[in-house]
Formats: structure tokens, C-alpha cells, sequence
């Protein structure tokens, strides 16, 4: 009857430890089958992101033409005006205007895209400081823009003033 008992005691443990075993084997798998749906998820998340990129690189890289208004000629004083060396100044040529947009078509000057909205954020601040309005048009990516014209040439104009003032602006619609 003393040996009964022993085999007894020696069986519960036994089981003990292929609980334990059991446990841990379960943690790994989970651990592991985490990492790998883990993987997958920021893999899918890269390449979406890539992809928003891309788009707004093509929207960025699309071609916009750029044309300065013409010089206007000097307003003549009256010291210049009997000065009989000055010529007077040709008329200035006539731009064709740019085509008109189609209903409710609108040229916006962009400022940038981000995809950190804290850059986009700081570039608004900065917009503001000159005394300029600027929404964040969200993303990824985060584009910043100012102006909203129906005319292309005044948002060329506005573009202009920003690069002047060391802003990067394109114009897009």
C-alpha cells in the first residue's frame, strides 16, 4: 500500500509539468504567430504609404506653367519727362490668358506635402506669420495650401510672392 501512494505522487507531477510545458509552448506560438500578423501589418501600412507618396509626387510633378506678368514701365516724373534722352517705353505685349477653367475649377497654390502632420502644421504657422491664410489638406500626405483662384495667372502670381519669400509653391488645381 506504501508503494500505491508513491506512484500516485510521482503521476500528479508528472502532470504538472506537462501543464507548464503545455503553457509555455501555447506562449511561443501566440508570441510568434503576434510577430508575423505584426510583420504583415506594417508591411501593408509601408506600402500604402508608399503609394499615397508616389500619387502625390505625380500631382506635385505635373507640369505647371509659370508665366511672369509683364514689366509695368516706369511712371515718367516730371524731371524725366523733358529729359530728351529717354525714349518712351514700347507697349507691353499681350499675354493670351490662360483658359478658362471648367465650372467650379479652382487653381490653389501649394506649399508643400508631408507626411508628418506636425510639418505640415509648422509650415501653416509659418504662412500665417507672413500674413498669409493656409489650410492642411489631410493625408498622408498632408498638403498645405493657400489661395484658391479661378484665374491661373493670379495663382501664379501668389506662387511667385511665396517663393520670393523662400516658401516652395506650385500651383495645382
Amino acid at each position: 500500500m506504501i508503494m500505491s501512494r508513491k506512484k500516485k505522487k510521482k503521476k500528479g507531477s508528472g502532470q504538472g509539468a506537462n501543464l507548464v510545458i503545455s503553457l509555455i509552448t501555447l506562449s511561443i506560438i501566440f508570441v510568434l504567430v503576434g510577430y508575423l500578423i505584426g510583420n504583415y501589418a506594417v508591411k501593408a501600412l509601408q506600402q500604402q504609404h508608399r503609394q499615397a507618396m508616389q500619387q502625390a509626387r505625380e500631382t506635385a510633378a505635373a507640369p505647371v506653367v509659370v508665366s511672369s506678368p509683364p514689366a509695368a514701365p516706369p511712371a515718367p516724373s516730371s524731371a524725366s519727362a523733358t529729359t530728351p534722352t529717354q525714349q518712351p517705353q514700347p507697349p507691353a505685349q499681350s499675354q493670351t490668358p490662360a483658359p478658362a477653367p471648367s465650372s467650379g475649377e479652382l487653381f490653389k497654390v501649394q506649399v508643400g506635402a508631408f507626411s508628418e502632420r506636425a510639418n505640415a502644421e509648422r509650415v501653416v504657422t509659418q504662412l500665417k506669420e507672413a500674413g498669409y491664410e493656409a489650410v492642411i489638406i489631410s493625408g498622408p500626405p498632408h498638403r498645405v495650401q493657400t489661395g484658391a483662384f479661378s484665374s491661373q495667372e493670379n495663382a501664379n502670381r501668389l506662387a511667385e510672392e511665396l517663393r520670393k519669400k523662400g516658401f516652395e509653391a506650385i500651383v495645382v488645381r
